[in-house]
């Protein structure tokens, strides 16, 4: 597997993807098709996008820049042991990281030297409980999943308009090995029958003439009955298998 973003080895046309993303609060079709799949071995777990684009943009540049503020991108989200992972990427490959940590389980058994180191993070995010979330969770800015790979390849011309795209696609390598902190223990990399939450997004940006201020809609794998992603119980459950597609 060469990581650069074209899917052009075999195993991708043979491997079975996702249905096309729907509204994250009800499933409903959207205008653009969104598609992931998914494929393992003993290293990775690989993730690859089909996104459907006709006017490919890519602005933020920057070091963990969340670049769906401004730019149409595509996220994955693994659940591990009281963590889980974050990951999204914009169409010139810049990509952020978070680490997320559930802080109920901490305050809970009285972790206190955990809540301390937490909150020592020096570049974090700290949100309340929101529409069937646990309470609060911390998010790490700066974190990093050592090993990770990605690459995006675009059908069409960046950041011009008047040209008609076909879209872009995304490729990447996340290593067992880099997960293994977030998973309290558990045996990677998996095994057949194995199973674990994982979610994909799309920020998706309307950039209709009729609309004066562009508008944001969250696009998604599973559904989740509201607008908030982060919800691991309703995620996708993702089970293992050791089939060749």
């Amino acid at each position: 597997m060469t990581i650069d973003g074209r899917l052009d080895e075999k195993v991708w046309q043979r491997a079975p993807w996702s249905e096309p993303f729907g509204a994250i609060e009800t499933g409903e079709n959207v205008e653009l098709e969104t598609r992931i799949c998914l494929l393992w071995d003993d290293r990775f777990l690989y993730a690859a996008f089909r996104v459907e684009d006709h006017d490919i943009r890519g602005t933020m540049s920057g070091f963990h820049d969340h670049v769906y503020i401004n730019d149409e991108d595509v996220e994955v989200f693994i659940e591990g042991n009281g963590h889980y992972y974050e990951l999204g990427v914009n169409a010139i490959n810049t990509i952020y990281e978070i680490n997320w940590t559930w802080v109920q389980p901490l305050v809970e058994r009285q972790d206190f030297a955990c809540l301390e180191q937490l909150f020592a993070t020096p570049n974090y995010l700290y949100f309340l409980a929101r529409d069937g979330e646990r309470i609060g969770r911390h998010g790490d800015l700066d974190w990093q999943l050592p090993g990770l790979e990605h690459a995006v390849h675009i059908d069409g011309t960046l950041n011009r308009p008047e040209v008609r795209d076909e879209g872009w696609t995304v490729e990447l390598a996340i290593p067992w090995a880099g997960l293994a902190s977030l998973m309290g223990g558990r045996v990677l990399p998996p095994k057949r029958g194995d199973s674990l939450r994982f979610t994909a997004y799309r920020a998706h940006h309307s950039r209709a003439e009729s609309n004066r201020e562009p508008g944001t809609a969250g696009w998604s794998w599973s559904i989740t009955g509201n607008d908030n992603i982060h919800v691991p119980e309703r995620w996708n459950t993702v089970v293992f298998s050791d089939e060749s597609p």
